[in-house]
């Protein structure tokens, strides 16, 4: 019995070592309100057709160029490539004082299921951050 026990105690040794936890650098959060220190808790995925969403990039690592790219899209049923359709990228300033995030709103007024990616402008493969969010 104290062989079983002994086995079982090195399997849960292993799988915590090889198992390892990763951290997040960085992320989008949306909210139906301006995003402060007390609400930031309070993210939601679902918002109202024609209702503000803020949304608040943050990493971990400071930004370093001037500008980011923020780009929203549908996933759609009627597209040929991808299920996706690009709705709008714009790129935005970062203000020194804010290095390592940047907030701001969208509105939408069509319903359905969107994404939205942050890029930096010296990179614009591999998004920064991306997560997704409905519209009802």
């Amino acid at each position: 019995m104290i062989k079983y026990i002994k086995t079982f105690l090195v399997l849960i040794l292993i799988c915590i070592s090889v198992c390892g936890c990763k951290k997040e650098e960085s992320g989008i959060l949306f909210n139906k309100e301006p995003i402060t220190k007390d609400n930031v808790l309070n993210a939601s995925k679902s918002f109202e057709a024609g209702s503000r969403i803020y949304y608040l990039f943050y990493t971990s690592k400071k930004i370093n160029k001037e500008f980011i790219r923020v780009q929203v899209f549908k996933a759609s049923d009627k597209t040929h490539v991808g299920g996706y359709v690009i709705l709008r990228t714009n790129d935005y300033r970062v203000m020194k004082d804010n290095d390592y995030y940047y907030t701001n709103y969208i509105v939408l007024y069509e319903p359905g299921r969107y994404a939205m990616q942050i890029f930096s402008l010296d990179d614009l493969v591999k998004p920064l951050a991306w997560d997704y969010f409905y519209v009802y």
